[in-house]
């Protein structure tokens, strides 16, 4: 049974994203999402919605016993409104999930490589 790893992160469409990168970051996503989907993993992606609460979130997570839940670059690198939501998606993630572990990728290419590397996996 493949791994299943859940993705969080903000749309391209979020405020969170300057006007002049959102076709840019768009295009990275979908990218990022083909990749995923031809991955190992058994993966899905969460979009946050910075207008709404957490309840998606937490929804989302109930639905299956993850195994990896990778942040998003976008969640982590901005402002202090961004850090403060960091924060409480790992608490989240953390309370509901407590055996799954925590992928950080640096870019959005580097997403299989974060949860292949938190799950101590060899690379493909």
């Amino acid at each position: 049974m493949a791994p299943s790893a859940l993705g969080i992160g903000i749309p391209a469409s979020s405020p969170a994203v300057p006007d002049h990168l959102r076709e840019h970051v768009e295009k990275m996503l979908k990218n990022m999402s083909a990749s995923m989907n031809a991955s190992p993993f058994d993966w899905e992606m969460f979009s946050i919605d910075l207008n709404e609460d957490l309840t998606g979130l937490i929804s989302k997570l109930g639905e299956k016993d993850w195994d990896v839940v990778m942040l998003g670059v976008g969640l982590r690198a901005g402002s202090q409104e961004l850090v403060e939501l960091f924060e409480k998606i790992i608490n989240i993630v953390h309370q509901k999930l407590p055996k799954a572990k925590f992928a950080f990728n640096t870019t959005i290419e580097g997403a299989q490589e974060a949860c292949q590397r938190a799950l101590e996996l060899p690379k493909v």
